[in-house]
């Protein structure tokens, strides 16, 4: 791999930066306010956000850790020795278990994304039936339409073109999106394989890696705004019900 290649994507990783006591309410020096349950909806909300985001910063932590192990292996990044049916070594068979797992965990955090903007601009969708491209889709047209679900939609449409060398790759969540879909529903994608039940040709794994960093790091994006967002609207907020104390004035 060159260390070109190594060092974008490191920047993109290292780049995003998630606090994981972003939403704790102090009271006094060690303690804070876990959860409340309450009729005051803010209250409830503000809650159900935090509790998403401990979530996404669980799978950050994740996602960070796959990347490490992935890009410590010394995958090639040049095409011209590339065969889809040469034999993986054992360090490439490696580096593919935590590029897929990076893969997965991305694709939550799309979920996530929906589950904020859900709660956030008050959408009010059954969870048991939130997609998140559903989910962008039918909010980036319409009555109900709002501007962050038309940027995201616009993204989650944008089509592959491998024509363009240019960082970011057009194409990432699509190329993704069929990635995973052939993982669970079809022969593995990392096998190369013609039969009757389809034809994969084994993408090289630096390939993927690339297309997984530049779409973890579009959906960290727009989480950072939105949760960044919500905090600038709430702070020094305290859920219903409780006061501040002189003490913590």
């Amino acid at each position: 791999m060159a260390r070109e290649g190594k060092a974008y994507l490191t920047e993109l990783v290292e780049s995003v930066i998630c606090v994981p006591d972003a939403f704790r309410i102090r009271c006094g020096n060690d303690n804070f306010i876990f959860s409340i349950q309450s009729k005051n909806q803010e209250t409830n909300d503000y809650f159900a956000i935090s509790a998403i985001y401990d979530t996404i910063c669980t799978i950050d932590s994740a996602i960070k850790f796959a990347f490490a192990e992935a890009i410590a292996i010394d995958l090639p990044e040049s095409l011209d020795t590339y065969n889809p049916f040469s034999q993986i070594g054992e360090d490439e068979r490696i580096a593919i278990y935590h590029v897929e797992n990076i893969v997965f965990r991305v694709s939550i955090l799309w979920d996530m994304l929906a589950q904020l903007c859900n709660i956030i601009y008050q959408t009010k969708v059954d969870l048991k039936k939130l997609h998140c491209g559903r989910y962008f889709d039918a909010f980036s047209k319409g009555d109900k339409s709002f501007e962050f679900a038309k940027e995201v939609n616009d993204y989650l449409e944008e089509k592959e073109d491998t024509s363009i060398d240019a960082n970011p790759w057009p194409g990432n969540h699509a190329f993704l999106a069929n990635y995973r879909n052939q993982m669970t529903h079809r022969v593995s994608p990392s096998i190369s394989s013609i039969s009757t039940f389809g034809h994969t040709l084994r993408p090289p794994t630096m390939y993927l890696l690339h297309r997984a960093v530049e779409d973890y790091y579009k959906v960290s994006s727009f989480l950072c705004r939105l949760v960044n967002q919500y905090l600038d609207e709430h702070q020094n907020w305290l859920p219903f019900g409780l006061e501040k104390s002189e003490e913590d004035e």
